[in-house]
């Protein structure tokens, strides 16, 4: 048997024959960076796929190995019983549909020739069957939807006529009901497995279960369905498919099989083990990944994003836009004015104001997204025109259509309209029809006087809240019957719960009744105003960014549509807009994302336009078997909230066999949390390996992105400085007239954000996103200098020494600007309940200087600008000069006062932020001159590193001849290299989180929990700071 040198583990054959092991078409990279740390436990499993599907190339050498460790999982068991599970959290491109495709041709040889394939829509069964297809078994695994089954007796006929192969299922599909409320397809399904069920079970994009925005109650109850069915098939090879679901823990309700909570565990259930996560912070999701990794449970890797350059490009508001944009503003300031009067009037209690202004802020964010959109149109169909004339292909994502809100309208009217539908105006009012206390109160009070003059109590109208019901308090671990997964309900629809004092006793005399049917009255008037000045402010609000699009590029006849919509507006030739199926005359609306795929992809259509919904699953790609394979433009819309979303949906054009690189354009206009979103997209690709190049429309560039952390940090800062709290950093804005500070906490308290002059949202990360969605409600210009002050700010305050806090835990990072060195490393093995854990006590020094190894491959410019390099001390003290090494860093406007920022890397002190006039006093560049040319940097700055750790400055410089310098003890410690020895406890601890802080605080009752992170020799390092004087007591509970 060849050793397939591209594994990390060898495929194991029971006869002797050659095997030809490819590795991957692109090159890959695992996301996370802790995986550096943990191994994987030893592979074991003998594959029995033919050798055909392994040498012809179809799974790589990435793929079989998942493969391998998935089924070597699977013969795992719980401690309740159950069959342990795998997750697979590959990025798009990695190839996770023919890594399930070869879990099931695995299995169906070994004679387990049923499988369920779960994902999100129809249109990904056509790709299961293609991986299928690819791997070699299409002919012999077939491949059953149950999509269009509507009864249960054709239901049934599929399930009972089909004895082997693939049934697909949509997740929307399982919780299928029939006219007596029976769970037709989850009964089916389990029908046709039987009870000693030990296929595969594929829940593809299984984050969805819990987290996907499907209508009223159906997310819980999908969610509900996938337990139901796990816990009626125990021994079931469960193969959960999530690229977001260790960063978005919240998301894994459904993913029972990992073993992370449940019986002999410490968390009794998810709720338990959530709330044990958020201990974490930040870095929970690198904690579970490890847990995971060394159970052999987990993988996580990416497409490196090599050759794929990114843009972000900042747009300018047309002065058109603006005036839209400050006349909407004013119109929200009176919408907050006018429900809080008709609050009062109505009397409303104070959980339903609650309910009302979480409502109304909602709105309020989703109307001034919808302005962020479109003020991109423009730009977007200018970048993706260029581009095409160029001979390039352009796909244009956003993550919402605006559907909802352009159906509510077409069902008011009835008939062709003169304009396309505003979806910023019907969020507007449907506000003020759903959610504005009058008209329901009214209704309320002709009630009371049919039921003898009694205003009824207390109202709880329409629907039930979400949070209402005691079943919603289930966790969703616990066992659940079929009623309750039927009868589950959600709903955000308001409740008015009037003051029990005006609502609960009986009006007796007619004054107070007729008193209360004037303030009704008076309200309904305010709502009716309301109206008024929205359809007024209609009729300059732009119109859906989709249906612009699509007009703009002169039809759908020039662009491909893949998203969830089931129609769009079209403008006729009388001028006239019509709502339109977007199905054809032979291709029906499930089949039609298919078809404009097929348009793009073989170049019918050079541009597409794609929703978040619609990218999932699909290839948009220059693939090298496409007819089309011209170079790829991805220009964004709209980001989503997170990364990792993010790059999945940056996943349909960026694949592996693809001809080139696509380019990423990410329009970023100056309103608040545009920047932000943009920062935490183009901080990850480049983490990936993608190239950075900036474009401004004015034809400015730079050459770098600040982190988001530091753009937070700056946010934090700036308000803390507005509210007072904090001494300015920066003087205000030259150009502004007024009282900055003074009209900055005006604007922020009409939106909500300064609430008794405090500023209740602080949190990094968490407190940020929230501020910047209430800023968007102030106006343009005001909302620039806001931005141009944060970034002010930023410029201005240095993050050294700085410790990321987030939640209840301090993240502490030891290299910060510092060289760490591993002592020594003490490895224990531990048992777990269904895999050994592998935990490591590391001994870290981290050492205050900076070696000759560290600096040069660190620090020392390889291309430097004339004023970068070698510096050495222009005096010579007692024979000996000092070194340095000098990096330019970045301009910093002041004011009209600019200073060249440098960052000096010293060999006994590290690193520190100097301006070139401090530097140009004392130090001169080496090559400046001959003689300091000819000076050996390596021998002088080892000199200096190693005199450093016992000799203060004043022993090395001056040989003791300083007046009253301190001796023993007490010594000086000026200029000394400063070393401190950590001790970490890494590896599998998360599930021990709570035995080990125990054991800490016994000794230690004042200690606070710390986790750590550092960088050793090219491997990232996370875990617990260990004290000294529990160590022994450590290693004793972990080793027993």
């Amino acid at each position: 048997m060849a050793n397939p040198s591209l594994l990390q583990i060898e495929i194991k054959k029971e006869k002797d024959s050659e095997l030809i092991v490819r590795d991957h078409p692109s090159n890959v990279i695992e996301i996370s960076p802790v995986f550096n740390n943990v191994d994987n436990p030893e592979a074991n499993y003998i594959l029995d796929l033919p050798e055909q599907a392994i040498n012809s190339g179809a799974l790589s050498a990435i793929q079989l190995e998942t493969i391998i460790y998935s089924c070597q999982r699977h013969e795992q068991k719980l401690s309740d019983g159950s069959r342990a599970g795998y997750l697979i959290g590959d990025g798009a491109g990695v190839g996770k549909g023919r890594i399930a495709a070869g879990v099931i041709f695995e299995n169906f040889i070994r004679g387990r020739k049923k499988s369920i394939w779960f994902s999100i829509s129809t249109d990904l069964k056509y790709d299961a069957e293609r991986d299928l297809r690819d791997i070699g078994c299409g002919d012999r695994i077939a491949v059953h939807a149950v999509n269009k089954l509507k009864n249960s007796k054709a239901l049934a006929d599929v399930t009972e006529s089909t004895k082997e192969g693939v049934i697909f299922c949509t997740y929307s599909d399982l919780i299928m009901t029939s006219a007596t409320k029976r769970l037709l397809c989850l009964e089916q399904l389990l029908k046709w497995c039987g009870p000693n069920f030990d296929g595969v079970i594929v829940f593809d994009e299984c984050q969805h279960t819990n987290d996907i925005n499907y209508s009223g109650s159906n997310k819980r109850k999908i969610g509900m369905a996938v337990l139901e069915l796990q816990k009626n098939l125990p021994n079931a090879r469960i193969v959960y498919i999530s690229t977001t679901a260790v960063s978005e823990p919240h998301s894994m309700a459904s993913m029972v099989r990992l073993g992370l909570w449940g019986q002999d565990t410490p968390f009794k259930d998810f709720g338990q083990f959530l709330e044990n996560v958020k201990n974490f912070g930040e870095i929970a999701g690198d904690m579970i990944a490890m847990e995971m990794r060394q159970r052999g449970s987990y993988v996580n890797r990416q497409l490196s994003f090599k050759d794929v350059t990114y843009q972000v490009v900042e747009v300018c508001q047309l002065p058109k836009f603006i005036r839209t944009y400050d006349n909407s503003v004013k119109l929200w300031l009176q919408l907050w004015k006018y429900f809080t009067e008709a609050a009062e009037l109505v009397d409303l209690g104070q959980k339903t104001q609650k309910i009302m202004w979480t409502n109304f802020w909602s709105a309020h964010h989703r109307f001034f997204r919808c302005l962020c959109i479109s003020v991109k149109v423009i730009h977007a169909v200018k970048f993706a025109s260029e581009a095409v004339k160029r001979g390039e292909s352009v796909v244009i994502g956003f993550q919402s259509t605006g559907e909802a809100y352009t159906l509510q309208k077409i069902q008011d009217v009835g008939s062709p309209m003169s304009n396309f539908v505003s979806t910023s105006k019907m969020i507007m009012q449907s506000l003020v029809e759903k959610h504005f206390p009058a008209s329901d109160s009214l209704q309320m009070l002709a009630d009371a006087r049919n039921n003898k003059g009694t205003v009824g109590g207390k109202r709880k109208c329409v629907r039930k809240t979400a949070g209402t019901s005691k079943k919603k308090k289930h966790e969703l671990t616990e066992v659940v019957s079929y009623d309750e997964i039927i009868d589950s309900d959600a709903s955000d629809a308001p409740v008015f719960d009037y003051h029990s004092d005006s609502t609960e006793t009986k009006l007796k005399d007619e004054e107070a009744v007729e008193d209360r049917r004037i303030k009704l009255e008076k309200a309904l008037l305010i709502r009716q105003d309301l109206l008024e000045k929205i359809e007024e402010i209609g009729t300059i609000l732009p119109p859906n960014w989709i249906d612009q699009l699509i007009d703009e590029f002169g039809g759908s006849e020039n662009v491909a549509e893949i998203s969830s919509r089931k129609g769009r507006l079209v403008q006729k030739n009388n001028g006239l807009v019509q709502y339109e199926l977007r199905s054809e005359k032979e291709v029906p609306l499930e089949s039609i994302n298919i078809r404009e795929r097929e348009r793009f992809m073989n170049g019918e259509k050079k541009i597409a336009i794609v929703s978040a919904a619609g990218s999932c699953g699909i290839s948009l790609h220059a693939d090298r078997r496409a007819k089309n394979q011209s170079r790829r433009i991805y220009i964004s819309l709209e980001l989503p909230n997170s990364a990792e979303l993010a790059l999945q949906q940056f996943g349909c054009i960026h694949r592996s066999n693809q001809v080139n690189a696509p380019e990423f354009i990410f329009l970023v206009p100056e309103l608040a949390g545009e920047r932000r979103s943009a920062l935490i997209v183009a901080n990850r690709l480049q983490f990936l390996g993608a190239s950075f190049k900036n474009q401004r429309l004015n034809g400015d560039s730079t050459s770098k992105l600040e982190e988001t952390s530091e753009y937070d940090s700056a946010v934090l800062d700036a308000m803390n400085v507005i509210m007072g709290q904090k001494s300015p950093v920066i003087p205000v804005p030259v150009d502004y007239k007024g009282n900055f500070f003074g009209d900055i906490r005006t604007a922020l308290g009409l939106v909500g954000v300064i609430s008794s002059n405090v500023l209740p949202l602080v949190k990094v990360g968490i407190g940020v996103p929230e501020i910047l969605k209430r800023i968007l409600g102030i106006p343009v210009d005001f909302q620039a200098t806001l931005l141009q002050y944060f970034n002010g700010v930023r410029s201005t305050i240095s993050n050294q020494g700085k410790m990321d806090k987030q939640n209840c835990t301090t993240i502490l990072d030891l290299r910060f600007n510092k060289c760490a060195y591993r002592r020594k490393v003490l490895k224990v093995t531990s048992k777990n309940t269904d895999a050994p854990a592998k935990i490591y006590l590391h001994e870290i020094e981290v050492d205050g200087g900076i070696d000759w190894r560290t600096a040069e491959e660190k620090w020392l410019p390889k291309s430097r600008q004339a004023d970068e390099g070698i510096y050495f001390s222009k005096e010579v003290s007692h024979g000996k000069r000092d070194i340095i090494i000098v990096r330019r860093s970045e301009t910093v406007d002041d004011g009209d006062k600019r200073d060249l920022k440098y960052t000096v890397i010293r060999p006994n002190t590290g690193m520190q932020i100097l301006p070139q006039s401090e530097i140009t006093i004392k130090y001169i560049p080496q090559f400046s001159s001959p003689k300091l040319a000819k000076i050996e940097p390596k021998v002088l700055w080892d000199f200096h590193y190693d005199a450093s750790k016992d000799s203060c400055i004043h022993d090395y410089w001056l040989k003791n001849k300083i007046k009253n310098h301190k001796k023993g003890p007490e010594s000086c410690k000026e200029g000394l290299r400063s070393c401190a020895t950590y001790k970490l406890l890494a590896g599998s601890i998360f599930l021990l989180w709570k035995e080990i802080e125990s054991i800490i605080r016994e000794s230690n009752p004042q200690w606070k929990m710390q986790i750590a992170r550092v960088l050793v020799d090219s491997s990232k390092i996370v875990g617990i700071v260990i004290p000294d004087n529990c160590e022994s007591q450590l290693i004793a509970f972990l080793t027993k």
